[in-house]
Formats: structure tokens, sequence, C-alpha cells
């Protein structure tokens, strides 16, 4: 949300989902702390209500903001001549707001179809809502991902064959726009595909063994209860390393992230000397180190310039 990202439809995107999954990790956080120190906030009246809707509600906001996510960079890339009418912050903001109203609608069971003192769902409810949330939560949004994400390969090496048999002098030395902004994507996507699937994978066989009789619904070996935390522990792992992600993969978000901290520190450091000419010396200095080894030392102004030159994810 920094005054030099804000403005981009697809900031605001990651900005929710980054809420989202930290509003996910906060329940899980809430209620390790209710097991650990026995406080017994499921049997606490409302609260065992309010954690079950938050968890479903930010699960649900953190997928759908891969998915619109990956729609602007197929607009960006297979469509670029409506990026400017389409890829707005207000369109993103009334895009979040909708999908927000749609989660509470679609989540708002916990409060009249739970048990207020044993916080379960009334058994006739179980199975639909199960298969409700896995078609918002897996199946739609694994098909609008991987329809997306094929149209996008598919441009890209039609792409790549027009500049090859163009054979233009500048086509292969200059770097290509679409390649910057499709590291993001494909980091984005790919992380969400790999760190998601096996828990909806185990999920589904545990949907389904009983339908076809292998298993029995109320059978839950020690081997399934294994299965079952190593898949949710790596579906938690996608919701907590996203800064690792954009910082690795987004150029602005890095070019950012390294104005914001980093020039404070080197202001913080120029302050300690006590007029200007020492501040310059400083500086000097500091350009020399770094030159002598091997680094190219360059203006921070110039940097934010470089770093602001395409308005992308």
């Amino acid at each position: 949300m920094h005054k030099s990202l804000r403005n981009n439809s697809c900031s605001i995107f990651l900005a929710v989902r980054g809420l989202s999954d930290n509003g996910f990790l906060t329940t899980l956080l809430i209620i390790w702390i209710s097991r650990a120190f026995r406080l017994q906030l499921g049997s606490t009246h409302g609260a065992c209500r309010i954690i079950i809707f938050l968890t479903y509600v930010c699960g649900f906001i953190s997928v759908w903001m891969v998915v619109f996510v990956t729609a602007e960079n197929y607009i960006r890339i297979c469509r670029p001549f409506v990026v400017n009418r389409l890829c707005t912050p207000t369109k993103a903001k009334i895009i979040v707001s909708v999908l927000g109203l749609i989660a509470v609608c679609l989540y708002n069971f916990p409060f009249w179809a739970m048990t207020p003192s044993t916080c379960l769902v009334y058994s006739g409810l179980v199975s639909g809502l199960v298969y409700t949330d896995t078609a918002l939560t897996l199946a739609i949004p694994f098909v609008c991902l991987f329809l997306l994400m094929t149209a996008i390969v598919c441009d890209l090496v039609k792409s790549y064959k027009r500049r090859r048999h163009l054979r233009a002098p500048n086509a292969r030395k200059n770097r290509n726009p679409m390649a910057t902004v499709t590291k993001m994507l494909f980091a984005v996507t790919l992380s969400f595909f790999i760190l998601n699937l096996p828990s909806h994978v185990n999920r589904l066989r545990l949907m389904i063994l009983p339908l076809i009789g292998i298993q029995s619904r109320n059978e839950f070996s020690s081997l399934d209860q294994a299965v079952e935390q190593i898949t949710l522990s790596i579906y938690y792992l996608s919701l907590a390393f996203n800064i690792v992600l954009y910082f690795a993969f987004g150029s602005r978000f890095r070019c950012v992230f390294i104005d914001v901290f980093f020039s404070r520190c080197k202001d913080k450091m120029l302050c300690l000397t006590s007029n200007n000419n020492d501040k310059q010396l400083a500086e000097q200095s500091t350009s020399v180190v770094l030159k002598q080894q091997g680094f190219e030392v360059v203006p921070m102004q110039e940097y934010k310039d470089q770093c602001d030159v395409r308005n992308e994810c």
C-alpha cells in the first residue's frame, strides 16, 4: 500500500490477499493459544462461531485474489489495448468489495447452522457445506487458473515466434517487457497450485472413499490423521511466505522495499555525522568502497526512476 504501488490494481489484489492470509493465520494462532493454555474458547458463546466464520471467509478471499491477479496479468499480456480501461484501482476496489460481500453471504452458516453449546454443524448440512466449499475454493478457481495460464502461455509462444520470424536487430538484445510480468504471475500461481493442491486432494479423498464403500464415514485411521496434518501444514505455509515471492519476483515491490527500509537506514547513518561536509564525505567513502568491491553505484533517485518505468504487478 505504499503510495507508489497503491494506484496499481494488481497491488490492491495482493494487499487484500495479504490481509486475508494473515487473518487466517491469526485464527490459527488463537486456536493454538486456546489449546495450549486451556482457555476453552470452543465452549465460549459466540467465540467459536466467529473463528470458524473468519477462517472460511479469509480462505475464500485468498484463493480468489490469486484468480484475479492471474486474470489481470492475462489482460496485460494478451489484451494490452484494454489495460487502461479494465485494470484500474477503482474497478479493483469494486471487485474486492463485491467478493467480500459474497464471502459473507456464503459463509455465515456458523451463526445459524451450528449448535451453540458444542459448536458443531447440524448433521444434515455437513455434506452440502463441504461440497460447496470444495467447489468454490478448489474446482472453480483451479479451472479458471488453468484456462488463464494456458491462454497466457499460448500468447507468449506466439509472441516469441513473431519476434523470431521478424529477426529484428534489437529483438534479442532488448528485454521482453512481458517476461518481468510473467515471473510474478508464475511465482504466485505455481506456489498456489503446489502448496494448496495436497490439502484439497486429501479432502477429496476423504469425501470419495465413503461414497464408493472403501472406507466408512466415521473411520479415521492414524495414517489419515498424519496425512491431514502434513497437507494442512503445507497449506498453511502457502499463507506465510508470500513476502518472499513478492521480493524475489516482484521488481516494483523489491524496489519500494529497498527504498523504504534501506534508504532510511542510510539516512540514520548519515545523521550521525556532524555537518554536511561529513555527510558528503561519508557518501563518497561508501561509494568508493562499493566500487572497489565491484558493485555499480547508482544514485537513489535514478534507482527509483528505473524501478518505476513500467506499470506492472
